[in-house]
């Protein structure tokens, strides 16, 4: 993920109060590389805002990258991503100060659209 890259170079333009991923945690290669990037570029006390549907599809990110979508290989529990994604920023050193679903359409073309509840979300580093 560039964002880890950028997060890890000397280069980049700094740090940021508030930061918005908006339909992309769950079409990236690495959505782990971006969550773990966000302490190294979100001042304290500064927000990340994401907004997701939370649609893995592996053409977009290996299985193995998922946050949830599945069953647990041991248990057959089901896994959420919308647990493992408050567990994974919380360990990151955020706290969730919003949530709430919000819709989306898409238009694919002149008769075809897609309705889509994203799970959109802030969060506040501590």
């Amino acid at each position: 993920c560039a964002l880890s890259e950028y997060a890890n170079s000397k280069e980049g333009f700094g740090t940021f109060d508030a930061v918005m991923l908006s339909n992309l945690l769950c079409r990236l290669p690495d959505p782990m590389a971006a969550l773990n990037a966000m302490p190294k570029i979100v001042n304290k006390g500064g927000v990340v805002v994401m907004v997701t549907p939370f649609t893995w599809l592996e053409e977009f990110t290996p299985k193995s990258k998922w946050l949830g979508g599945f069953h647990d290989p041991v248990s057959q529990e089901p896994l959420y991503s919308k647990d493992n994604l408050k567990q994974i920023m919380e360990s990151l050193g955020f706290e969730k100060i919003h949530e709430e679903q919000m819709p989306l359409v898409i238009r694919e073309h002149e008769r075809k659209y897609q309705y889509i509840l994203s799970e959109a979300t802030g969060w506040r580093r501590m």
